[in-house]
This record gives structure tokens, C-alpha cells and sequence, in this order.
């Protein structure tokens, strides 16, 4: 079947806002975000803070918005982790880690506050940090080129943005462990069969899939259905406190040798030579 190339588009909207690359639309009780900061979409600081203000729109927007969908711009990426071009500057810098890593927290939870069922319209593969926000979303629907994965143990580091933990309460300790001690990226049928994501769609059809859902969701009663997502996501005040370990984690692990050694030859692109301290 041809696919429509014109549907996979953000609808006409009845508001928009801008945030740098992020930009807020809503139309039919839906608001879509988008992600649109070329090449990969990395959440680099305009990134994150724009997802943050994003959020904040769609929770003052009450009852008119009833379901959000979240997606990126382009084919490259859905949304990658860390901007590289400021990495280099974090990594150097003793302090640099841990304030990304508390702005990236910051943005995660003002997401995972949110009381409308979140929806990852993932248009390309989501790797590292993007994976992790999409982790955050309720539902996620895929383009069948996407992959996904946390591959940053290969870098000698590990994910800091919840993904140690939101991997294994969506496709359970075993499988989570086998991505994640592997730094396995996983293609889009995989990634269904492991339960990562909800759908498949259509070539090209993962925004207007995502939407779609939404559109449904949103014509549902608002109260049962933000009801139904605090019963489910009950006990997040426990969530805070195993996210709060993962930092910590995360930080002690990107003082190591090893951290240092994989993130210069990711940079130098040659295989790294690590000496396990």
C-alpha cells in the first residue's frame, strides 16, 4: 500500500507554542510536542529546557488537553541523549556531570508529573536518553526502521535519566538485564516482541498512528481516564527514591577510568582499551 506521505504531519492546530527547538500544537483535546533540533534531536540544554516548558503548557491546559503525543524531527533520531558538542565540556568539568544530570531530572519528572497519558510517536530510532524519555511515556509507537536501545555501558558509563530503571518495569528484570549489561539495540519487531513498545506502524506512519490513539483516548472521560493512570503509576513517591540511587550511581561511574577512556574513543572513533577501574 502507498503510504501517505502527507500524514505523518502535525495537524492544524488550535494553539502554538515555541520553545527553541520544542513546539507545542493542540488541536482535538490532543497536544503534540516536537523535538526538532537537527541532526539527532539530543537533549542537549535548549532541548530540555524546552521539554520542560512544554510540559508546564500542557498541565496548564487542564481538561482541554486530555492526551499528549511526543515525537522528533527527521529520520535520523527520535531523540538522542547528551548534546556531544556540550558532553565534552560536562566530562571535563568536575561539576559538569551532575548539573546535566539534575537538569535532565528536572525535565524527566516535570514529564512523568504529568496526569495525561503520554505518547512516545518514536519516527526513528531511540538510543541512550531517547529511549528514556520515550520510557517515560505511557504508550509508544514505532516506525518499523526505529531501533532501541541503552548501549552506554559501552562508553563505560550507565544510564542516568531512569532507564535502569523504567526498562525493567516495562519488559521485566531478565530481559531489561540482557539489554543492558550487553548495551544491546534492539530493531522495532524486537522491541514489540520484549513489550519495549505497543506498536508497529506503518512506514512513515508514526505520528499519525500516535495521534490517532491519542485522538481516542482524548474523546474518552478525563477523569477515568487520568484516574486510571494514577492507579497504575501508584507509588512514585518510591520511584523518586530508586531514581535518586540511580544518579548517584551514574555519577560515581562517569569518575571512572573506564568512563573517560570509552567517551575519547567514542570521539576519536577507535575501539577503547579499558582497564576496568
Amino acid at each position: 500500500m502507498p503510504v501517505d506521505k502527507t500524514a505523518d504531519t502535525t495537524p492544524d492546530a488550535t494553539t502554538a507554542d515555541h520553545f527553541g527547538p520544542v513546539s507545542v500544537t493542540q488541536a482535538d483535546g490532543v497536544a503534540t510536542v516536537l523535538v526538532d533540533s537537527p541532526p539527532v534531536n539530543a537533549m542537549g540544554e535548549a532541548v530540555l529546557e524546552g521539554l520542560r516548558a512544554a510540559a508546564e503548557v500542557v498541565s496548564a491546559a487542564a481538561r482541554d488537553v486530555r492526551a499528549v503525543v511526543l515525537t522528533g524531527g527527521g529520520s535520523k533520531a527520535f531523540m538522542a541523549g547528551a548534546d556531544i558538542s556540550e558532553f565534552s565540556d560536562l566530562a571535563a568539568d568536575p561539576d559538569g556531570m551532575r548539573r546535566h544530570s539534575v537538569a535532565a531530572r528536572a525535565t524527566f519528572d516535570a514529564w512523568q508529573a504529568l496526569p495525561h497519558p503520554l505518547i512516545a510517536a518514536v519516527q526513528a530510532s531511540a538510543v541512550g536518553g531517547g529511549l528514556e524519555i520515550a520510557l517515560v511515556c505511557d504508550l509508544i509507537v514505532a516506525d518499523p526502521t526505529a531501533r532501541f536501545g541503552l548501549p552506554e555501558v559501552k562508553l563505560g558509563l550507565i544510564p542516568g535519566g531512569g532507564g535502569t530503571l523504567r526498562l525493567p518495569d516495562r519488559i521485566g528484570v531478565a530481559a531489561a538485564k540482557e539489554l543492558l549489561l550487553l548495551g544491546s539495540v534492539v530493531d522495532a519487531e524486537r522491541a514489540a516482541t520484549l513489550g519495549l513498545i505497543n506498536r508497529v506502524s506503518a512506514p512513515g506512519q508514526a505520528l499519525f498512528e500516535a495521534r490517532a490513539l491519542a485522538e481516542r483516548i482524548a474523546a474518552l472521560p478525563w477523569v477515568a481516564v487520568s484516574s486510571v493512570k494514577r492507579a497504575v503509576d501508584g507509588g512514585l513517591d518510591v520511584l523518586t527514591g530508586r531514581l535518586n540511587r540511580e544518579r548517584e550511581i551514574f555519577l560515581e561511574t562517569a569518575t571512572s577510568a573506564d568512563f573517560t577512556e570509552g567517551f575519547t574513543a567514542f570521539l576519536e572513533k577507535r575501539k577503547p582499551h579499558y582497564t576496568h577501574r
